[in-house]
């Protein structure tokens, strides 16, 4: 009798994992309350603010390699614990201070309010810094270009100011467009102060430089400290992407004064799993899914990141979780992969791209989640390079949601997200961002859950799942990107 109930129990259990669980059932399984309920966790304090190099972040990163385990998805060979280990260089703010200081000597000195003023850049050196402030444009010299945005100017032991961006000229700039490129030329020309004027909002992407205070400034900041000028930032990117040179001394003064912590070496993490592929004959063939898990950090207060990119996150592993039980698998693999350190320059999907595991053969495309946790579509940054990618993704809106709208956009100039690095090494990549909503309170305190629209992951992680998979059962034929790119 008890040989019979084994028998009996073992049958079941085969029975039970041969039974279908088709796509339909899967796309399903995709649900709002599911990714919300991710979004909440990942926003908790005990993870920090997810800052890459940080406990908090390795803590994140530990909670979701769980669960992909739980889920029954596999780890690569190479990367057997799930976490593909790559370094950075961390540093930090403890406290900051910055002051316009008045035309007048009878006027008293304006302070400057975090998040409304300006941001310490968070790899910002240590510094107290009162001087005029100096606007040197895109902060570029490319001797080879013929640009130097600091030709004729003395910028020694002040402070100068460049907006981001280099000459839409079709010529390739991508050395020079970057916070560490335009901060290592300030300090290369002896300046004493650096202000990255856009928005006063927290900034980890760029490398930390000793003794060179560095902030963002708001758009109505940067506009204040050009007024003698009689010039807008607006007026002066008018000229800059025309080619032009604009920089001049401003005649405003401020006071910038950041404590930093030392740089320090650290270590970052990309989270990776994947669905093997089904068909021996194609199995080395692979769709990556991906999605930036980092986020800015707890200075001067937690950032919670829950749009940017707790969304993206938790929408992944819904896609994860429910592709996980497809029966059959896809012919061709899926790779899921959460990165790290996207916030500090795209540190993680530059060492995924550059050491990409060798068991994955050929990578058909890629789809990269960002902020999607907001909004009545999506939009596909490189839709337009890769049209074989965004056939697919608006086939599977078609099926799926068909109530959602799918705009194509170009990728071209500074890759700002993690299908960058992909696209500059030929690989097919877009990256999907929610679209027609508010995506508020980015990279400030105000990225809460309470922002969150559940549905639009829900649309995008559905639409998403069927493009991976029927891309992973079909392939595709991998055309060249388009001209442009």
């Amino acid at each position: 009798m008890r040989r019979f109930a084994v028998a009996c129990l073992l049958v079941s259990t085969v029975a039970l994992a041969a039974t279908p669980y088709p796509l339909d059932r899967a796309v399903g399984d995709v649900t709002a309350a599911g990714s919300y309920a991710t979004v909440e966790r990942l926003t908790a304090p005990e993870f920090g603010g997810r800052l890459t190099g940080t406990p908090g972040y390795e803590a994140a990163a530990e909670w979701v390699a769980g669960r992909l385990r739980a889920a029954g998805l596999r780890s690569l060979p190479e990367v057997p614990g799930y976490l593909q280990r790559f370094p950075l260089t961390l540093g930090g703010v403890e406290r900051a201070v910055m002051e316009l200081l008045p035309a007048g000597e009878d006027e008293k000195p304006r302070s400057l309010e975090y998040f409304k003023d300006y941001l310490p850049l968070l790899y910002s050196g240590s510094g107290d810094v009162t001087g005029e402030v100096v606007f040197v444009g895109y902060g570029i010299t490319a001797p080879e270009l013929g640009r130097d945005d600091y030709a004729g100017l003395a910028v020694e032991g002040k402070v100068v100011m460049t907006v981001r961006g280099a000459p839409a000229d079709g010529r390739d700039w991508t050395a020079y467009d970057s916070h560490r490129a335009r901060t290592a030329n300030a300090r290369a020309h002896g300046a004493a102060g650096y202000l990255f004027a856009e928005s006063a909002i927290a900034n980890p992407n760029g490398e930390p430089i000793a003794d060179l205070p560095m902030a963002d400034v708001s758009e109505a900041l940067g506009d204040t400290l050009l007024a003698g000028a009689k010039l807008t930032l607006a007026d002066v990117r008018k000229v800059l992407a025309k080619g032009g040179v604009a920089s001049f001394a401003t005649g405003a003064k401020v006071r910038l004064a950041v404590t930093a912590r030392p740089a320090r070496p650290a270590q970052g993490a990309n989270v990776v799993a994947w669905l093997p592929g089904s068909d021996p004959a194609v199995a080395g063939e692979y769709v990556l899914l991906g999605a930036h898990l980092d986020h800015c950090g707890d200075w001067p207060q937690l950032l919670p990141g829950a749009d940017d990119n707790a969304s993206g996150s938790a929408t992944l592993l819904e896609i994860a979780r429910a592709a996980a039980r497809l029966t059959p698998r896809p012919r061709r693999s899926i790779v899921f992969v959460f990165f790290g350190g996207e916030e500090t320059g795209l540190l993680g999907s530059r060492h995924f791209v550059a050491d990409r595991p060798a068991s994955l053969v050929t990578c058909l495309g890629v789809i990269n989640l960002d902020m999607v946790g907001a909004g009545t579509g999506a939009f596909v940054a490189g839709g337009k390079n890769f049209p074989a990618l965004q056939q697919a993704i608006e086939a599977a809106r078609d099926r799926r949601q068909p109530g959602m709208t799918v705009k194509a956009g170009r990728s071209e100039g500074e890759p700002r997200a993690d299908h960058g690095p992909f696209q500059q090494a030929a690989i097919p990549a877009v990256s999907i961002f929610g679209s027609g909503g508010n995506h508020h309170g980015y990279h400030s305190p105000e990225d809460t859950i309470w922002w969150i629209t559940p549905k639009a992951m829900e649309a995008i992680g559905r639409v998403v799942l069927d493009a991976a998979a029927t891309l992973a059962n079909d392939g595709v034929a991998v055309s060249p990107p388009s001209p442009g790119r």
